[in-house]
């Protein structure tokens, strides 16, 4: 059996394992300045997956279990993307916390958490997607707890394990039922699925367990602590990269399971949209914690990315995978920016950004750009990924969702804006902030995309488009 088709996983696998050996040759307490070769040996074996990732012969299948086509392999590389950002972001944590000997683990649960994520867009059998997503989970409740002398960290993490093993329960539940239903866990070789309670029963807690991971409300009550109090850098990862990876296999199981079931999830997905940015959206106006009101913040993103969803048209589910690139780049840098100030000192709060602009003109002029992709200002990417998503929902004729997303982007720029305030107007002083070489150019590589990258978003959209196309045509042979 050829393994081509699961060759980033197994280069993400070996490098991860490298990474572990190298921790254990080298002495453990050694200083921080000598644990930098550990970053560096993650940050350039990601790079040369990413460009490895453009050989990669598509499609292809392990059994009928995994596939790899161009709509898993994009997908892939936001992972790998995201968690290239963590790297340069823990480097710069770990030393000004102290705890630089913890890079190892760090880096290995990282790395363990990519290789789940990129198996579960490629899963296309419900066992095989249900372990996937323990292997993206379980590194994570440790590493939200990397700072573990601190009460808030144990906490946050305890808080993300225990929303995470209800997920996974429900999730177990609804295979398990919809395998009763149906007698196969192949969703492929189902010819034709009975419509009975049990199936719909089972459809329904699959989604809902996926709820959980996408931090969708009402199932996100663990989402704000948990970035509170873990490390920025993890948080950077923790906010993007499962929630692509879910989404990316909610739109599998959408368009090659319930949708040729007949399975009405559009409509579950369309409340649950509504009430995500509207919860997400409102309880974000409050907030003076950065990491609290990012959360906020995302919760309503991914309503957005959810209200595509709902369309069920090929057209949407390939717009918002480029909303997810926009979201990648904003979101992320955000977060990273947040991590430069944990590093140099900065409590990371409203207060604590107070007169940015004068402390680290770098980071001020970099949040901004974020800020204005986050609210879809014109002309950053983020405003071209919200308008094309309300574009497919109003071409799904579902105008009550794009009204209720467009009133409340118009809510989300006051607390865009507020950050901005503090960063720009309030005068303030405070010490200047110093940003570490590798977090400074990932924070600069993100402004570009988010910023520059408005002025071509045909190039983020196109391969976008194309790789929902390549997935929904495989599928519908």
């Amino acid at each position: 059996m050829a393994l081509g088709p699961a060759s980033l996983e197994i280069a993400t696998l070996a490098l991860a394992f490298l990474v572990l050996a190298w921790d254990l040759i080298e002495p453990a307490r050694e200083s921080a300045g000598r644990r930098g070769g550990l970053y560096a040996l993650a940050a350039a074996g990601l790079v040369l997956i990413l460009l490895g990732s453009e050989r990669v012969p598509l499609p292809g299948s392990l059994t009928d279990a995994f596939v790899l086509d161009p709509f898993a392999l994009l997908v892939k590389r936001i992972l790998l993307a995201t968690a290239l950002l963590a790297v340069a972001g823990l480097h710069a944590h770990t030393r000004a916390r102290g705890i630089a000997w913890r890079s190892g683990e760090a880096l290995v649960l990282l790395l363990f958490a990519t290789v789940g994520g990129m198996a579960l867009v490629s899963a296309r059998e419900l066992l095989t997607l249900f372990v996937a997503f323990e292997l993206l989970s379980l590194p994570l409740y440790v590493l939200t707890a990397l700072e573990k002398e601190r009460r808030t960290a144990a906490e946050g993490a305890i808080k993300m394990f225990l929303f995470g093993s209800v997920s996974s329960a429900v999730l177990l539940l609804g295979i398990a039922l919809l395998a009763a239903g149906t007698g196969t866990t192949f969703w492929m070789r189902v010819a034709a699925w009975p419509h009975d309670p049990i199936v719909r029963l089972g459809a329904a807690l699959v989604v809902t367990g996926f709820g959980f991971k996408l931090a969708a409300f009402p199932f996100s009550l663990w989402a704000p602590d948990t970035y509170q109090s873990a490390p920025a850098p993890v948080v950077a990862f923790l906010s993007v990269a499962p929630k692509a990876a879910a989404v990316a296999a909610l739109f599998r199981l959408v368009f090659e399971m319930f949708g040729p079931a007949g399975i009405p999830v559009g409509s579950w997905i369309a409340v649950l949209a509504g009430g995500t940015m509207l919860v997400g959206n409102l309880l974000a106006l409050r907030q003076r914690d950065l990491k609290r009101l990012l959360a906020y913040s995302g919760i309503a993103q991914i309503g957005y990315v959810l209200a595509a969803l709902a369309a069920g048209t090929r057209l949407a589910a390939g717009l918002s995978l480029f909303y997810f690139v926009a979201y990648l780049a904003a979101n992320a840098g955000a977060f990273l920016v947040v991590a430069a100030m944990e590093a140099a000192g900065e409590e990371p709060t409203l207060h604590g950004a107070r007169n940015l602009v004068r402390r680290s003109p770098v980071l001020a002029s970099s949040m901004l750009v974020f800020l204005l992709s986050l609210g879809g200002i014109p002309f950053a990417l983020g405003f071209w990924g919200k308008m094309y998503v309300f574009l497919a929902a109003a071409d799904a004729g579902l105008w009550w969702l794009v009204t209720i997303g467009a009133l409340l982007a118009v809510v989300a720029l006051f607390y865009y804006l507020t950050i901005a305030r503090w960063m720009f107007i309030v005068r303030d002083e405070g010490p200047a902030l110093t940003v570490p070489a590798p977090l400074a150019a990932a924070i600069i590589a993100c402004a570009i995309v988010a910023g520059a990258g408005g002025l071509i978003p045909q190039r983020f959209a196109e391969p976008a488009l194309r790789a929902v196309d390549a997935m929904t045509n495989s599928s519908s042979r």
